[in-house]
């Protein structure tokens, strides 16, 4: 019995981890993290600790009390993203679809300066989600590929506290703006709602008066 329910167990456990992964990689389809050019440089690492620029404030306020003056650093990061799709639908049509995400650039703004040896403020404006995805008008899975354009930016206003020579304390207010598109075209759907049974691929039909109307397949 207890061999039973560790087994139960375990292969719950491993489910929701299996779960919680793919949903952080559907989500992370267009998440950005191209917030900071020296960042950048160092693959992102060990931002909470490192003070060499404005833009570590963003990620942790208490960075602030780090800088003895006020600081400023700005940037942009290009991304050339290289995306290509094949396969067949169901209807035989070709899937295939080359350079499906453009190239984009993904600027960044950084400010912080202490008010004295105590107090200090930060600001900047970033992007954590972008980017896009663009299919032909005639992609025959136009139902899910289509257009998908998604802009966000990202204001950030914050307060540092030095405590004393081993403790700050930082709080950053966010107030996001985004801005998004979505077109989706019918391609092969059409042909494949037909192809089952649940609507004729053409009608044809007349009508004498507003009270009768007769239709037939065609």
């Amino acid at each position: 019995m207890g061999m039973s329910q560790k087994t139960r167990f375990t292969q719950s456990a491993l489910a929701v981890a299996v779960a919680l992964v793919s949903t952080q990689a559907w989500s992370a389809g267009f998440q950005l993290n191209e917030f900071s050019a020296s960042g950048l440089g160092r693959a992102y690492s060990g931002e909470g600790a490192i003070a060499d620029d404005a833009g570590n404030a963003s990620r942790n306020p208490a960075l602030i009390m780090m800088f003895d003056r006020p600081t400023m650093s700005a940037g942009a990061v290009f991304v050339d993203p290289g995306v290509n799709v094949s396969g067949t639908s169901p209807t035989g049509k070709s899937l295939k679809a080359d350079n499906i995400a453009p190239t984009a650039w993904v600027p960044n703004f950084h400010f912080v300066a202490p008010i004295n040896d105590q107090f200090g403020w930060g600001a900047s404006i970033t992007s954590n989600y972008g980017l896009a995805t663009e299919y032909n008008d005639d992609y025959a899975a136009g139902s899910m590929g289509g257009k998908t354009d998604l802009t966000t930016a990202n204001f950030n206003l914050s307060g540092a506290y030095r405590l004393d020579s081993n403790w700050s304390f930082g709080l950053g207010f966010d107030a996001v703006y985004a801005k998004a598109k979505i077109e989706r075209y019918a391609g092969d759907l059409g042909q494949i709602v037909a192809g089952s049974g649940a609507l004729p691929p053409a009608l044809a039909g007349g009508g004498e008066d507003p009270g009768r109307h007769a239709d037939r397949p065609s």
